[in-house]
C-alpha cells in the first residue's frame, strides 16, 4: 500500500493549545486527570500563569517561525489560543498577526460573546473551541443561542465560515451550518478495536468492537451486523479479517463512514439553519462539509491511509488532514510529503 504515497490533502495546522493546556494548566490539578479539555464546571481551576513561562514563550515563537516558513503549503492554521481565556487568546492573535501571519481566530464556548462579535467584525473564517469534553446535551443550548443570535443572518445562513474543533458528533454536525470540522474519533476508536456503523433507519452512528485481540468476530456481533459489515466491506474494498487485525484499516473505515453521513444528512455549505436549503457562496460555489482527519499516524500509516482513499477514488477536494503543532515532527513530515507531491 506504500507504493504510491499519494499524500494529496489539504493541511490544517492546529497550534496545539489543548495539549499545552493539559500539560501546563490542567495538569497541575489532580482533579483534572483524564480526558483532553475541561468541562464548564471545572474551569474555575484554570491557571494561566503558564503563559509567562519561558517554555511557553519559546513554543509560541517556534510556532510563528514554523508557520512563516511553511504557510504556503498549509490551507488553514489557527491562532495560538489560550484555552478558556479570551483576553490572552486575542493577545496571541495580535502577536501572530504582527509577525506577518494570518491565523484563523478561536472563540471558546462559555466565554463572553463580545470577543466573538469582535472576530465576526474582522474575519471571514473563525474556529469554535471548548466543546470537549462537554456532552451534546450541554452543548446544544449554548450553540443554539450562539448560532441564532450571532452566527447566522436573518435568513439562517452563516455569516462566516466556521470551524468546529473536535466536532464530529453527528447531531452537532447535522444541526449547524459548519464550514469545516475535525475530530480524532476515527483514529481513537480504531485504536481501541472499534468501527462505526450507521444504525438502520436512523442514520445514528453506533460503535462496533471488531478487533481480533479478544475473541473471534463471529462471537462478538450478531449475524445481521456481520452481514452489514460484509456488505459495506465489499463497497470499500476491504474485509472483516483485515478490519479485525488492522487499526489503520479501521481508521479508514471510520473516516469513510463520516464522509458517507455528511453526504446523506448534511446540506452543502452554505445552508440555512431555518430551511436547510443551500445557497451560493460569495465565491460562486457550494461545498460539502470539510471533514479534517485528526489523530496521530506513523509514516507507514499515513501512506496507507491516503493511498486507501486514492484507491477508493475519494476526490482530492475531500481529503483533509488536521495536524497539531504540539507534535511538530509529524507536522514536518506531513508538510514535507505535501511538497514532494506538489513538485511532481
Amino acid at each position: 500500500m506504500e507504493k504510491n504515497n499519494n499524500m494529496n490533502f489539504d493541511l490544517f495546522i492546529d497550534c496545539g493549545a489543548p495539549s499545552l493546556y493539559n500539560k501546563l494548566s490542567r495538569g497541575r490539578q489532580k482533579s483534572y486527570s483524564g480526558t483532553m479539555g475541561t468541562s464548564f464546571k471545572e474551569r474555575k481551576y484554570d491557571d494561566y500563569s503558564y503563559v509567562d513561562l519561558p517554555e511557553y514563550k519559546e513554543y509560541r515563537q517556534d510556532y510563528i517561525e514554523f508557520m512563516l516558513r511553511n504557510k504556503k503549503h498549509v490551507k488553514v492554521y489557527s491562532n495560538l489560543d489560550v484555552i478558556n481565556n479570551p483576553k490572552l487568546t486575542y493577545r496571541n492573535q495580535r502577536i501572530l498577526e504582527d509577525a506577518g501571519l494570518h491565523p484563523i481566530p478561536v472563540f471558546h464556548l462559555g466565554n463572553d460573546v463580545k470577543w466573538l462579535k469582535k472576530y465576526l467584525d474582522r474575519y471571514e473564517y473563525i474556529a469554535l473551541g471548548g466543546l470537549v469534553p462537554n456532552p451534546t446535551t450541554v452543548l446544544i443550548p449554548i450553540l443554539d443561542e450562539l448560532f441564532n443570535k450571532y452566527l447566522v443572518d436573518e435568513n439562517g445562513f452563516p455569516r462566516v465560515k466556521l470551524h468546529g474543533f473536535a466536532c464530529t458528533s453527528l447531531p452537532l454536525m447535522i444541526r449547524y451550518p459548519w464550514y469545516s470540522v475535525d475530530s480524532a474519533t476515527s483514529r481513537k476508536l480504531a485504536n481501541f478495536g472499534g468501527i462505526l456503523l450507521p444504525e438502520h433507519g436512523t442514520g445514528k452512528l453506533k460503535k462496533v468492537l471488531i478487533s481480533a485481540r479478544d475473541v473471534p468476530l463471529v462471537h462478538k456481533v450478531s449475524p445481521g451486523i456481520l452481514r452489514e459489515i460484509d456488505r459495506r466491506a465489499k463497497k470499500w474494498k476491504t474485509n472483516t479479517k483485515l478490519l479485525s487485525e488492522s487499526s489503520i484499516e479501521r481508521a479508514v473505515w471510520n473516516h469513510l463512514t463520516f464522509l458517507e453521513s455528511i453526504d446523506n444528512y448534511i446540506p452543502q455549505f452554505p445552508w440555512s439553519i431555518k430551511t436547510r436549503r443551500t445557497s451560493i457562496m460569495k465565491e460562486g460555489r457550494i461545498e460539502s462539509l470539510n471533514l479534517y482527519f485528526a489523530g496521530a499516524l506513523s509514516k507507514s500509516e499515513a501512506f496507507y491511509f491516503w493511498n486507501r482513499l486514492e484507491e477508493l477514488e475519494i476526490p482530492n477536494a475531500r481529503k483533509h488532514r488536521l495536524m497539531s503543532f504540539f507534535y511538530k515532527t509529524e507536522a514536518v513530515f506531513n508538510i514535507t510529503e505535501k511538497i514532494k507531491n506538489e513538485s511532481k
